[in-house]
């Protein structure tokens, strides 16, 4: 099983942790997770709310890529409609030039209306918006690849060649078979209220049969779930450490805490959406996502402000050769 990390950056000040500590923190564990042979590292985007602190990854992914020597890195996702599609070609060309080549371009359409309204996009047109700046991306890193361009070509070309591997967000199987036709990598991820790893299976089946259809090689399909994780060294250490964070992301993603966090906590865990225990459950866990076709998993490794010295300590056991 591939392994790999995903970052929302939350922020929560009721904790105590100042902004400055989440992206230190995030900086130590990527270091970390380089050491510990994570294959990836993927950031979220968000504006306007604690869900996520990195409005352009970009610059976070440029101080990682100085922190770090085979990490590949990534933005999970870049939110095209909410940006000029040149901007964000020139910035992530660039981060592709100072990590060495090791960037892989998560895009999205995005999915809250907030940030659509903060900064003036029109939420309802997202997918057609995503699909016109997605082209228009590719074409900006072809043409500054190629040097056929004239005075407006980018001043920085990516350094992989031609273009970095494109990754697009889906959350159903409609999307996920779109974006096999297109042959592009597949993020998705395993919400809190999935039903377990049979719905991700579908999901993937979707996709795969999608690169088919689309006429892409077997090899090109580049599935990566996202899920929730987090081991401690006893079941009740987990429950007190994961549950109270659940809360507090919920919090963040909808503007109401859940009533009841350790429901929450329990019907994830129950479920296998959320892998929460000691090593030997979560182990049994991941074997059931690889059953159901998974073969690249990125960790939640850390959110709703758990403890960092508790994080990082997760975070080891959820290595590759943990």
């Amino acid at each position: 099983m591939r392994r790999s990390v995903f970052w929302l950056l939350d922020h929560h000040p009721e904790t105590g942790e100042s902004l400055a500590s989440v992206h230190a923190t995030a900086l130590a564990h990527a270091r970390l997770a380089d050491r510990l042979g994570f294959e990836g590292l993927w950031l979220a985007e968000h504006h306007f709310n604690t869900l996520g602190t990195a409005p352009n990854p970009a610059v976070v992914l440029a101080a990682i890529a100085q922190h770090t020597k085979r990490l590949r890195i990534g933005p999970a996702v870049s939110v095209l409609p909410l940006r000029d599609p040149i901007a964000v070609a020139e910035d992530y060309a660039l981060v592709d030039v100072l990590s060495g080549g090791r960037l892989d371009m998560g895009v999205g359409t995005g999915s809250q209306p907030l940030e659509f309204e903060g900064l003036g996009r029109d939420f309802e047109r997202r997918q057609e918006t995503f699909d016109a700046h997605l082209r228009q991306l590719q074409e900006c890193w072809r043409v500054a690849s190629s040097g056929e361009g004239g005075a407006r070509t980018l001043n920085v070309a990516p350094l992989q060649a031609a273009s970095p591997p494109i990754y697009v967000a889906a959350s159903h199987e409609e999307s996920a078979h779109a974006v096999g036709l297109a042959g592009h990598g597949l993020l998705t991820l395993v919400s809190p209220a999935a039903e377990g790893p049979g719905e991700i299976a579908a999901r993937l089946e979707a996709y795969a049969r999608g690169v088919a259809e689309g006429g892409h090689a077997e090899e090109a399909a580049r599935p990566i779930v996202v899920a929730f994780a987090y081991v401690g060294p006893s079941e009740e250490a987990v429950r007190e450490t994961v549950a109270p964070a659940l809360g507090r992301f919920i919090r963040a993603l909808v503007g109401v805490a859940p009533e009841n966090p350790e429901h929450l906590y329990d019907q994830m865990r129950e479920r296998g959406t959320g892998l929460f225990g000691p090593p030997e459950h979560v182990a049994k866990q991941i074997e059931h996502y690889r059953q159901a076709g998974v073969r690249h998993l990125a960790f939640v490794s850390r959110f709703g402000g758990i403890d960092p010295c508790l994080a990082e300590q997760s975070l080891r056991q959820l290595a590759p050769d943990a």
